[in-house]
């Protein structure tokens, strides 16, 4: 009895994880502090608290009162993971001595100290990616239907309650995709962009493929399989090819550990997802068609407007961050820097999609150099006992999904600046940790 209230906490910290899962996409947040820097996008410069953090805070609170109660000791995980998590974090902070936003900086290492804590909370309470598989799928259920009908109704479906955007494609600002005949909305489901419903989306898929290829429980499997041929045509409705790029490659290592492993049965399963995602997906590639040929653009990227945002922005990027190689302009603090920095600006003030350089830019070289290494340590420690781990499917799972963030990390820059992209990554971090830890 006397275990009882620590036991109490513990469920409802679990109950708050579960929904921090859930609400990890979602837009819907609280304006804490507008700080207008026009002409940039405010997102970038204001306190905002999301529904996600609101139930993490809760999550942490309710663990922490476990942890009170019932004292034991914290495990930090991989010791090499939670090093430079520690030490990319204290960069952050760090940053804010030179930052050219101080006050946005700070805001972003609070930020940062509690996504340690998620991490934390992860490789303690989360015994393996099974954990989240529930939490996972029905974050993409909630957000799918919702990026089909907008779609299809090429507009919103007055779900702004819920942190919809109010959507149209002749209004400038909105994600489109130019075609002869007009503007095609892309998907935004209940995030902030296309390209973060595409990233969830894609993360999600690979956890559902992972659990339909490992999973033991029949009706396990053909519930995950079910979910990932609905949602698969949602995902391709966003447009967003980092997203595209990332699923496409894990689901390729995927793929060739079924067939090192001689696991045939996963073959064929892996085969019949593919053959009934394309079979749903077929009625929207064939009546869109133009628009799909558009956003790939036969591989003339000097005709991408896109691609060529990107390089503008990569370029200004590397400038500021020959200029404050030290300690950085700032976490969170870049756009504006941008801004500073540049009277003549050709795009929007955005940081650079490319995290590698944008960690440096941001928490400078030490912090950048710390970012680096979180990205191919796990690569490397799965390498050099590549043999054992193929046979243990946590780690299989979660080496795939940090392959689709890292194909992300390398085309946009959500993972580093949205509050959604960055509980993917760290969830990742967290649970390949545990991974390897159970596989010992």
């Amino acid at each position: 009895m006397n275990n009882s209230p620590s036991r109490f906490f513990q469920f409802v910290a679990r109950l708050f994880f579960a929904l921090t899962i859930l609400l990890m996409p979602f837009r819907f947040r609280l304006v804490l502090w507008e700080r207008p820097f026009f002409p940039i996008y405010s997102d970038y410069t204001d306190f905002l608290f999301y529904a996600s953090d609101f139930s993490l805070l809760f999550m942490l609170t309710f663990w922490a009162a476990y942890l009170i109660i019932e004292p034991r000791k914290v495990s930090v995980g991989n010791k090499f993971l939670w090093v430079l998590l520690v030490g990319l974090t204290l960069s952050g902070w760090l940053s804010a001595l030179g930052s050219v936003d101080p006050v946005i900086t700070q805001y972003h290492a609070v930020r940062f100290t509690g996504l340690l804590f998620f991490y934390l909370y992860i490789v303690n309470e989360v015994s393996s990616v099974i954990g989240v598989v529930i939490p996972v799928g029905l974050q993409g259920l909630l957000q799918a239907p919702v990026a089909l009908g907008q779609s299809l109704l090429q507009s919103s479906l007055g779900l702004q309650a819920f942190g919809e955007h109010v959507l149209d494609p002749q209004v400038l600002g909105t994600s489109i995709i130019p075609i002869a005949s007009g503007r095609f909305l892309r998907a935004y489901g209940l995030t902030d962009h296309p390209n973060i419903l595409g990233g969830c989306l894609a993360f999600v898929l690979v956890i559902l493929w992972t659990t339909v290829m490992t999973g033991k429980s029949k009706g396990r499997i053909a519930l995950a399989a079910i979910a990932f041929v609905f949602m698969f045509p949602a995902l391709l409705l966003t447009f967003s090819r980092s997203a595209w790029v990332g699923l496409f490659v894990a689901v390729g290592f995927l793929l060739m550990s079924t067939v090192y492993l001689k696991d045939w049965r996963a073959l064929k399963l892996s085969f019949l997802i593919c053959a009934f995602s394309l079979a749903a997906s077929l009625p929207f590639l064939i009546g869109h068609f133009s628009v799909f040929n558009q956003r790939i653009n036969s591989g003339n990227v000097a005709e991408d407007q896109p691609m060529n945002e990107r390089a503008y922005l990569l370029n200004a990027g590397n400038t500021l961050f020959v200029e404050h190689s030290a300690i950085g302009v700032g976490l969170g603090a870049s756009p504006l820097a941008m801004k500073l920095r540049f009277e003549n600006f050709r795009v929007n003030f955005q940081p650079p999609h490319f995290i590698p350089l944008l960690s440096a830019l941001e928490t400078g070289v030490v912090g950048g150099i710390f970012y680096f290494l979180l990205s191919m340590v796990p690569f490397i420690l799965f390498l050099l006992r590549w043999r054992k781990y193929m046979l243990h499917p946590p780690v299989l799972g979660t080496i795939a999904l940090l392959f689709a963030i890292t194909m992300v990390n390398l085309f946009d820059y959500y993972t580093w600046m949205y509050a959604p992209g960055r509980l993917w990554q760290w969830l990742a971090w967290g649970l390949y940790s545990t991974a390897l830890e159970k596989a010992g």
